[in-house]
């Protein structure tokens, strides 16, 4: 529902300015505004595993005033315990760095890395988004030049910033090869909300491969994946070990969360080096707690909520992909586990330069699918990213399933 005309927004931050719709709760899979209840699409841009409020959140939220939780800005208990169970997701890490988000998580990380290396040269892979860092805040164009993506980044920023093409091996090879006495890390979304494909394994073998031969630090961004792929991680799915992984989102269960694994090896790296790691609420008590016992309780019960997970995710593709190649649509639906994308070409992509190629001449289309999705109570994200939670109900798929029919139909009429 759009908003009054007269409604004074005193917020910057994205979304805000030009927002078409205001939430004021949410519960399960539904989101809430001006009492209508939405279909989410986003829950919290894959946090929200378990769906918004669910029965784990509020029985943590209940228990912080019954157990005297506060937040402390000192090393407190439920940080020390919450480690522990991270350690079950993520056993190749010796040591752990909380934060409150997943761009701080990113820009700790590359600090670390220009510590141990001494170097500046930061290699960021294509399509992948590592948040508000200003080091990392620029895409590609076609020739892998940095574009900045906001004003108030500095030369040095641009400067020290080279990219590579996801899913391929031999132009990454070159550039890889042109740079490597220079780079600090190599950076990636090892499976990429704007792409989720299968076809990347290869690929990050051949990073893990040319960093270990030339004294480049690895670092996996796995904020949307870790937790999510069958209380795993992209890592141990693909059996690759990089030496810095940052991740949050699920095991926060709703709390703001960012956290740094890193290796023995990097860990006695850094010793003699002074790194500060430090922040008012990094590791704070009630994020820790409601992340402890929302980890503890997907971990517990994964093969029940990561068959659900499947089931749903993959009906939903298969029906989708069925009904365009019926109809004969400009259109795919590409998925990793429960994380899922329309891409507006039937012409496959690896990669998001050949996505945003493909789907230039298709933008108002996707727009376009977002309103009409948005008009009838569902709520589809500007980014384009599907998340499915275990709170999506059968009901909700059909209706899913039934509107974005109706929708795609529509645009290709």
């Amino acid at each position: 529902m759009p908003l009054k005309k007269n409604n004074k927004n005193l917020i910057l931050n994205e979304g805000y300015t030009n927002r078409e719709i205001l939430f004021e709760g949410a519960k399960d899979s539904k989101i809430i505004s001006n009492g209508k209840k939405y279909i989410d699409l986003s829950f919290g841009a894959g946090s929200l595993l378990l769906g918004h409020n669910s029965r784990i959140y509020q029985h943590a939220i209940n228990n912080l005033s019954k157990k005297n939780i506060s937040t402390l800005a000192s090393p407190n208990k439920q940080a020390e315990n919450f480690s522990k169970v991270i350690r079950k997701v993520f056993p190749e890490y010796s040591k752990f760095v909380f934060c409150n988000s997943g761009t701080e998580a990113i820009f700790k990380s590359l600090r670390i890395s220009n510590a141990i290396t001494k170097k500046r040269l930061i290699i960021a892979v294509t399509g992948s988004w590592h948040g508000s860092v200003s080091e990392l805040l620029f895409s590609a164009d076609k020739k892998l030049r940095p574009i900045p993506l906001s004003d108030g980044l500095s030369e040095n920023n641009k400067k020290n910033i080279k990219f590579i093409p996801y899913n391929d091996i031999k132009n990454s090879k070159k550039i890889l090869t042109k740079y490597k006495s220079k780079i600090s890390c190599i950076i990636i979304e090892p499976i990429q909300g704007c792409l989720p494909v299968y076809s990347s394994k290869n690929y990050l073998k051949f990073l893990y491969s040319f960093s270990k031969k030339n004294k480049i630090l690895l670092i996996f961004d796995e904020m949307i994946t870790a937790l999510r792929i069958n209380g795993k991680s992209v890592q141990s799915h693909f059996k690759i070990k990089p030496d810095i992984s940052t991740f949050g989102k699920c095991f926060g269960g709703g709390m703001p969360m960012g956290i740094i694994g890193i290796t023995k090896k990097i860990e006695n790296s850094i010793k003699k080096k002074k790194i500060f790691f430090g922040g008012t609420y990094s590791g704070n008590s009630i994020s820790s707690y409601v992340g402890m016992l929302t980890t503890q309780y997907i971990l517990k019960n994964k093969k029940k909520i990561f068959s659900d997970l499947e089931k749903k995710s993959s009906f939903f593709q298969k029906e989708i992909n069925k009904f365009i190649k019926e109809n004969n649509i400009n259109a795919f639906v590409y998925r990793f586990k429960s994380i899922l994308r329309v891409v507006f070409t039937k012409q496959k992509v690896t990669n998001r330069l050949q996505r945003d190629f493909l789907e230039s001449k298709n933008l108002y289309r996707i727009n376009k699918l977002r309103n009409f999705l948005l008009k009838n109570k569902i709520y589809y994200p500007s980014n384009g990213i599907i998340f499915m939670s275990t709170s999506t109900t059968k009901a909700d798929l059909k209706i899913l399933i039934k509107l974005f029919k109706k929708g795609l139909k529509n645009l290709f009429d």
